[in-house]
């Protein structure tokens, strides 16, 4: 892998949004709000990508493998969508960098940050997802 190509596989992204409190809140907010509303089966948002295309997008049955790891239905969830579990610790590291006094905060996300410059694990995530979608759609 040339430098170039290394350098922006290994770029932070995680430890980023993490830094702005602003960005992990609005994100944390979202995510709280609507897996509790589609808990209580009241789902309000609809994947615009899926009625736009008739295509699912990479993210399409997040929400219900999460709800469903939230039953103990775990192999449920992973039939439904393998990355739920990676999604929830997200999700869940998210609201602790939020609600930990600075210097815990601060700690976390250099370590995040590390993590991601080392060995580039949203890269990986990301690329990890971005096949795991194409398989389901020509599977």
């Amino acid at each position: 892998m040339n430098d170039s190509l290394k350098t922006l596989w290994h770029q932070p992204v995680f430890s980023t949004i993490l830094e702005s409190r602003v960005e992990t809140a609005a994100i944390v907010g979202f995510g709280v709000v609507h897996l509790g509303l589609g808990m209580m089966g009241l789902s309000f948002w609809n994947c615009p990508i899926l009625a736009a295309t008739g295509v699912p997008c990479p993210g399409c049955g997040l929400t219900r493998a999460t709800m469903q790891l939230f039953h103990g239905n775990i192999s449920d969830s992973l039939q439904t969508h393998a990355f739920a579990p990676i999604f929830l610790m997200a999700l869940l590291l998210m609201i602790t960098v939020l609600v930990l006094p600075k210097s815990a905060r601060i700690k976390i996300i250099n370590f995040v940050n590390r993590l991601e410059r080392r060995n580039g694990i949203t890269a990986w995530v990301f690329t990890s997802l971005m096949f795991y979608w194409a398989f389901r759609l020509i599977a």
